[in-house]
């Protein structure tokens, strides 16, 4: 699904100066790959009740409203960011996959393509989308939470992996875009960042996660 440039990006268009705990959560359901590779597992961080099916709408709602996260978010205004993030990390894997992916799953190589091109996308956002570099500066400030089966500590450890990716140039493929365009990655965050906005409004969140 698409790396954290993405979804760093789409929560700076949920909010104009997204928080550093709301970024935080917006990389936090990867941060299995530290804990393991194995599929059920990154099932489970990423709430979904059958692996290989995401959740719907209607259960990231019953996330966000469940008696013990309301009571989080009421001890500790930052969670809610983090839980917004979390949200808006699984919402966009999921819209990823059927708008996105299918060009690669087609592709007798799409595989290899794929990962080319993501990685590719993670240094060209990084250069090209206003912001991007405070982005990184808010992350490396944001506090980890216990949530989705994940220990703060491991999401700090992965965001320090994606700190270290940037570090060496050579992480950069060489050439550009294979499937992908700029245009395509940009109107998909314009839609998806709009969308996840209404959602948040709908289930009467936005106000506080502007604040």
């Amino acid at each position: 699904m698409p790396w954290p440039m993405v979804h760093f990006a789409i929560a700076s268009e949920i909010v104009p100066h997204p928080s550093p705990t709301l970024l935080l959560g917006s990389l936090a359901p990867d941060s299995i790959h530290v804990r393991t590779n194995v599929r059920s597992e990154k099932a489970k961080t990423h709430l979904m009740a059958t692996e290989h099916q995401f959740a719907a709408d209607t259960d990231l709602q019953q996330v966000m409203a469940s008696e013990m996260n309301v009571l989080r978010m009421r001890r500790d205004p930052q969670f809610l960011h983090y839980l917004c993030g979390y949200i808006a990390h699984i919402y966009t894997d999921r819209e990823w996959t059927f708008q996105i992916y299918p060009p690669y799953e087609a592709d007798p190589n799409g595989r290899e393509i794929y990962t080319h091109d993501v990685k590719k996308l993670e240094f060209r956002i990084r250069r090209e989308y206003a912001g991007a570099s405070e982005w990184l500066d808010q992350l490396r400030i944001a506090k980890g939470y216990e949530f989705g089966g994940l220990k703060a500590q491991e999401v700090c450890a992965y965001r320090e992996e994606k700190f270290d990716f940037f570090a060496y140039s050579e992480n950069e493929p060489d050439g550009d875009l294979k499937i992908l365009t700029m245009e395509t990655v940009t109107e998909f965050i314009h839609k998806t960042a709009s969308d996840l906005k209404t959602r948040f409004k709908e289930w009467q969140i936005y106000e506080q996660l502007q604040s």
